[in-house]
């Protein structure tokens, strides 16, 4: 490693020396140290990332005490050094990288101390540092929701939503403001949302940072991203002050992520299991007529739904001509929502069916086929369920013929 040491220092001298040589001029001793220690940083950094340095520990006082001053563009300088140096002790090198990310963030630059947090967090996902990275990326994160998104959310329920050519000068990018990104400000935001519970499922922010990632896919019409993260919060964090809005909005959010009952009528059934919970978890559901009142109106809408999705499903098999099939599906519909206006559909349905197969009958039995009729109508009943397999019952031993005599078997003919 000191071998190491003394080559790197010789190629650096040779670069900084070709690079003063193409300058032309002497600009000093004190610009001289700068490029220097600037040329030197960078030929370490491309040779490698390991190295000894027995001025680590001193380096980390230095910035510490820089720090504590409030001198944190230098601090955050000495930081990153001891930071990027993986032969550095574990514990050293995370909480570097930690107050590396404390200096830009103490800066103003938050968009920069985000990203140091989050790498902070790949490099070291159990360090002790962990829980306070996620707290400062769930807040900086939040922030930009609040002056942005949530904004615009609070301005459009209050009716006072602004027109599209009053909020176009915000959504030009702004590279001299360090506090936001360059671009993209939402999308950003969400991105270290689920950072910030990702890394840390367990704690004081995961159920805030799961809550707000729903409610802004819920706000844009992304329903389906929407239920996976409320989903999360009502399966993880049933002692969240989030929980019971997080339920109510799961619910809807599943319901409208289907996309009609011709497609996957899963997410309808889970909202409402989700229904099933809340009234069976929470006994204000039950008591207070208000809640009450609004899950009625859910399980009303979901179950509108499911019976549209078999509504469809039997009419897809009469347009198929399955007429079993469909008549079947039509009897489901009768049975599993009964007072809805698909059960009276269905049944006008049932009996233009039943019709169909009285003429299906009609035209067998004016067949000279034998046992048309009779194969038709056992298959009809078979499929539509109104009749059980004929049980088969065991055949009576056939006597013999009067005039025969009777014989009896030979081992009772035998003497005992």
């Amino acid at each position: 490693m000191a071998e190491l040491g003394k080559r790197l220092n010789l190629i650096t001298h040779v670069i900084l020396l070709l690079l003063f040589c193409l300058a032309g001029a002497s600009s000093g001793c004190t610009s001289l140290e700068k490029l220097r220690g600037k040329s030197y940083s960078a030929v370490r950094s491309i040779i490698t990332s390991s190295y000894h340095d027995p001025e680590a520990d001193s380096k980390m006082m230095m910035a510490e005490s820089l720090f504590e001053q409030g001198r944190y563009k230098e601090a955050q300088a000495l930081f990153a050094d001891i930071a990027d140096n993986t032969y550095n002790p574990v514990l050293m090198a995370e909480k570097a990288r930690y107050y590396e990310a404390e200096c830009l963030r103490l800066q103003g630059k938050l968009h920069k101390a985000v990203a140091h947090y989050h790498r902070q967090l790949q490099d070291f996902p159990t360090g002790p540092y962990r829980e306070k990275a996620c707290t400062h990326i769930y807040n900086i994160a939040y922030g930009w929701l609040e002056s942005g998104t949530l904004a615009e959310i609070e301005a459009d329920l209050a009716g006072t939503k602004k027109s599209w050519w009053k909020k176009f000068p915000n959504l030009l990018p702004n590279p001299v403001d360090d506090s936001k990104p360059l671009v993209d400000v939402e999308g950003e935001a969400l991105k270290y949302l689920e950072v910030a519970h990702t890394h840390d499922l367990t704690g004081p922010t995961a159920d805030k940072a799961l809550f707000w990632s729903g409610y802004i896919h819920f706000y844009r019409g992304r329903y389906e991203e929407a239920d996976y993260f409320f989903s999360q919060l009502v399966e993880m964090h049933k002692q969240s002050p989030l929980w019971e809005e997080a339920l109510k909005l799961a619910v809807i959010a599943k319901n409208q992520s289907t996309g009609g009952a011709v497609y996957d009528s899963q997410k309808a059934s889970e909202a409402l299991q989700l229904v099933h919970h809340a009234e069976a978890a929470v006994p204000a559901y039950v008591q207070d007529p208000e809640k009450t009142a609004w899950l009625n109106r859910q399980k009303v809408a979901v179950r509108m739904q499911l019976a549209q999705k078999d509504y469809e499903m039997a009419r897809y098999y009469e347009r198929t001509a399955h007429p079993a099939s469909a008549y079947f599906y039509y009897e489901l519909v009768t049975r599993r929502y009964p007072g809805t206006k698909f059960e009276a559909l269905a049944r006008q349905r049932m009996a233009a069916l039943e019709q169909v197969r009285q003429d299906q009958e009609r035209a067998a039995a004016s067949s000279n086929q034998p046992g048309v009729l009779e194969r038709l109508q056992h298959e009809w009943q078979k499929l539509t369920g109104q009749s059980a397999e004929p049980s088969q019952e065991p055949a009576t031993p056939a006597t013999p013929p009067k005039d025969q005599p009777r014989t009896l078997p030979a081992d009772i003919t035998q003497p005992r």
